[in-house]
């Protein structure tokens, strides 16, 4: 092993734990969202190893920083605290609602006459479903990863069934039941 190998694998080893802790996770809960073991993790974090590129950059996309922020010398002292991840999800969902306010808007001043209008809103559930599940894998647990795909599962079916004048459209339902228990299942399944 070469000395800038070496120092390359200290710094990270150092900077990983920094960032680790300072997001309040465990080597568990980490390896958890890289889908890898702890044992990994432990390893990185003692000098042992690196990761692969691909790797490191799913690291720095959980922390909020970049690959370069990984090797730093020093690590950065300002992270993306649990305050400011709310506040960014809690926006990023509310974004949907903001575009179905301003579609119901225009579409009633526009178009008066039509009804219907009020669909936006149904609509940006399953949007904002999307947008949490994306925040819910990065940097929520698995809890609320499952939430959001649930949200999202029963509002699509929703939708559908307000949308189109089918008859016996409500079976949907019936799917969406079926697609709940295959996520709950493939959630017991990654749990262990």
């Amino acid at each position: 092993m070469t000395e800038n190998e070496e120092i390359l694998r200290g710094r990270f080893a150092r900077n990983l734990s920094h960032y680790r802790k300072a997001l309040g996770l465990t080597q568990i809960e980490l390896a958890e969202k890289l889908n890898y073991s702890d044992k990994s993790v432990s390893k990185w974090e003692r000098g042992e190893g690196l990761p692969d590129l691909a790797v490191t950059a799913q690291i720095a996309a959980i922390f909020g920083l970049t690959v370069n922020d990984l090797i730093a010398e020093k690590p950065r002292k300002h992270l993306l605290t649990t305050r400011n991840k709310t506040i960014i999800t809690l926006m990023s969902v509310g974004l949907p609602w903001l575009v179905a306010t301003v579609l119901f808007f225009l579409f009633e001043i526009i178009f008066p006459d039509i009804k219907g209008w009020w669909l936006f809103y149904i609509y940006a559930i399953p949007a904002s479903s999307i947008v949490a599940i994306v925040f819910s894998a990065i940097w929520w647990k698995k809890i609320h990863l499952f939430a959001s795909i649930s949200a999202l599962i029963w509002s699509v079916a929703l939708c559908i069934v307000l949308t189109a004048a089918v008859p016996k459209i409500t079976l949907i339902f019936i799917v969406a039941a079926v697609v709940q228990v295959l996520t709950i299942l493939w959630f017991l399944i990654k749990k262990q």
